[in-house]
C-alpha cells in the first residue's frame, strides 16, 4: 500500500470511529478507544487535517477541544468521499459510466455533461441569448421546481418567528466569513487552506509560500460578506448593490482600478468554452439592470438565489470577478430571510465550472440546478451543527435592537466619551423603561466598540460624525 493510500485509510478509520460513537470526543478519548494502531502525534495530525478539510468538526479550545461529525451518517460518507478524491485527484471527476454514483449529479445529468468532453473548438459556438431574461416572468417562470423549493426551505429554515433581516447571518457571522471566503476563493483556484484562511481572517496572518493576491482575494471576500450581513435590512437587489459587491471583491486585484464596480467596456472570453459573452457596454448595462429588476421581484428566496447565481455568471457584466460576485449575490435572499446561507462547502471546482459552462453553451439549467440543490443541503448540514454549538438567539438582544441603535446614534452625534456614554445610557434606560438595565448598557457599549465605517447604516450618523467620535475615544 502506498503512503498516500495508507494515510487516507487511517483518516477514514478515525472518521468512521468518531461517527460510530455519535458524540463529541476529545483526542485522549479517541486514542483510548480507537482500534487502529497509531501514535498520538500522528493521530493528532490526522485529526487536524480532517478539521482543515471540513470533514471533521471541532468545538472548544486547547485541551478542551472535542471532535465530532455530522448527524447524518450518509452525509459523512459522502463528504469524506469527496474530500479524499479531492486530495488524490484535485476534484471529483464527472466521468460517465463510472461504477460509483456521482455524489452530486444524477446519471441523466452526467450524460448531459458528457457534451463537454468534446474539445471547445469542436463544440457549437454560442453567444448571449437575450430571450433567457426577456422571457422570464418573475413568480411565473420557475427554474427551481416547487418540490425542490419546499425541500430546501425545510432544510434552510432557522426560526419559526419573524425576525429582522440578517439575524441568523449575524449569529453565525464568524463561521460564515471563514466558510464562504474559503470556499468561494477555492473555486477560483486559491490555494489557501481553510486553516490558513481562518488565521488570515481572524488574526491577519498570511500563509508562507503563498502569493499576495490570494490573501487579497480572501480579505476582499471578508469585506463583501460583512457588507451583506451588516446591511441586510437595507439592501435592495439592484445595480448599486451588485456593483458595490463587485467593487469590494475586486479591489486591488484588477489591473484597471476603474473597472472595480463598473460595467466592463472590453470584451471577455471564457477559457475552454465555446461561449462568447456579450460585448456591447450599453447592452451590458441594460441587461444587468433588467436581470436585477426581475430578480428583485421574485418572491421565493431559492428561485431568486438560483436566478442571480446563473444569470450574473452568464452575463459576465464585469471585466473579472463575475462568478465571485454571483456567489455572494445569490446569498442576499438567504441572509434577508434568515435562511441558512450557501457557502459552497465541499463543492468540487470541476463540477461547479462544468455546470456553468453547460448552461452558457446550451442554456439548459439541469446540471447547475442539481449542483445548487446539493450545495445548499450541504451548507444546511454544516450550519445545523454550528447553530447547536452557538445556542439560541438572544431574545433580549432582538427586543431592544431599535433602542440600542437610537442610543448609539446619540452617543456618536454628541461625541460622548465612555463615562458620559454610561451616564447617558443609564438615563436612557430609565426614560424608556428598559428592563435589565446593566445588560442593555453592556450590550450597547460592546456594540459601540465593534463599530466601523461599514456598519453605521441605521444609526442616523454620517461617516464624518463617526470618524470624529472614534478619534476622541
Amino acid at each position: 500500500m502506498s503512503k498516500k493510500a495508507r494515510l487516507e485509510q487511517e483518516k477514514s478509520s478515525i472518521l468512521a470511529h468518531i461517527a460510530e460513537k455519535g458524540a463529541p470526543m476529545s483526542l485522549g478519548e479517541i486514542e483510548k478507544t480507537l482500534s487502529l494502531s497509531i501514535n498520538k502525534k500522528t493521530l493528532q495530525r490526522r485529526i487536524w487535517s480532517m478539521v482543515e478539510e471540513g470533514v471533521l468538526l471541532s468545538r472548544g479550545e486547547k485541551s478542551h477541544t472535542k471532535y465530532y461529525v455530522y448527524k447524518d451518517r450518509n452525509v459523512v460518507k459522502s463528504v469524506f468521499k469527496v474530500s479524499i478524491e479531492d486530495t488524490l485527484q484535485e476534484s471529483v471527476r464527472t466521468e460517465v459510466g463510472s461504477e460509483d454514483k456521482h455524489p452530486i449529479f444524477s446519471s441523466d445529468v452526467m450524460s448531459l455533461l458528457s457534451y463537454l468532453d468534446t474539445p471547445s473548438y469542436a463544440r457549437e459556438k454560442s453567444s448571449y441569448q437575450f430571450s433567457l431574461v426577456d422571457n422570464y416572468i418573475p413568480n411565473k417562470t420557475q427554474y427551481v421546481p416547487e418540490a425542490i423549493r419546499v425541500r430546501l426551505h425545510e432544510a434552510g429554515k432557522r426560526f419559526n418567528e419573524q425576525l429582522a433581516a440578517g439575524t441568523y447571518a449575524k449569529k453565525i457571522s464568524q463561521r460564515l466569513l471563514i466558510d464562504l471566503s474559503y470556499n468561494s476563493s477555492r473555486l477560483e483556484g486559491n490555494t489557501y487552506s481553510k486553516l490558513d484562511t481562518q488565521k488570515l481572517i481572524e488574526q491577519g496572518l498570511t500563509a508562507e509560500g503563498k502569493v499576495h493576491e490570494e490573501a487579497v482575494m480572501i480579505m476582499n471576500h471578508k469585506e463583501a460578506i460583512e457588507f451583506l450581513i451588516e446591511n441586510a435590512e437595507e439592501i435592495v437587489v439592484n445595480a448599486f448593490t451588485i456593483r458595490n459587491i463587485h467593487a469590494l471583491l475586486s479591489q486591488d486585484l484588477l489591473a484597471n482600478p476603474n473597472a472595480c464596480g463598473n460595467v466592463r467596456q472590453v470584451e471577455v472570453f471564457i477559457g475552454k468554452s465555446a461561449y462568447l459573452p456579450l460585448s456591447n457596454p450599453h447592452q451590458l448595462n441594460e441587461y444587468l439592470t433588467l436581470i436585477l429588476r426581475k430578480a428583485d421581484k421574485i418572491e421565493d428566496p431559492f428561485e431568486k438565489s438560483f436566478f442571480l447565481l446563473i444569470h450574473l455568471s452568464y452575463l459576465q457584466p464585469f471585466e473579472d470577478v463575475n462568478k465571485r460576485t454571483a456567489r455572494l449575490s445569490c446569498n442576499i435572499p438567504f441572509i434577508q430571510n434568515n435562511l441558512c446561507p450557501l457557502s459552497f462547502i465541499d463543492v468540487p471546482q470541476e463540477d461547479y465550472f462544468k455546470s456553468l459552462l453547460y448552461f452558457y453553451e446550451t442554456n439548459q439549467i439541469e446540471p447547475a440546478l442539481e449542483l445548487f440543490e446539493w450545495a445548499y443541503l450541504r451548507s444546511c448540514q454544516q450550519y445545523d451543527v454550528v447553530t447547536e454549538s452557538l445556542g439560541e438567539i438572544d431574545a433580549y438582544r432582538i427586543q431592544y435592537r431599535a433602542d440600542r441603535k437610537r442610543a448609539m446614534g446619540h452617543i456618536i452625534r454628541k461625541k460622548l466619551d465612555e463615562a458620559a456614554a454610561n451616564q447617558y445610557l443609564e438615563q436612557y434606560c430609565r426614560d424608556n423603561n428598559i428592563t435589565s438595565e446593566d445588560k442593555f448598557i453592556s450590550m450597547t457599549l460592546s456594540d459601540l466598540s465593534q463599530l466601523h465605517e461599514g456598519s453605521i447604516i441605521g444609526l442616523g450618523v454620517t461617516e464624518k460624525m463617526f470618524l470624529e467620535w472614534q478619534s476622541m475615544q
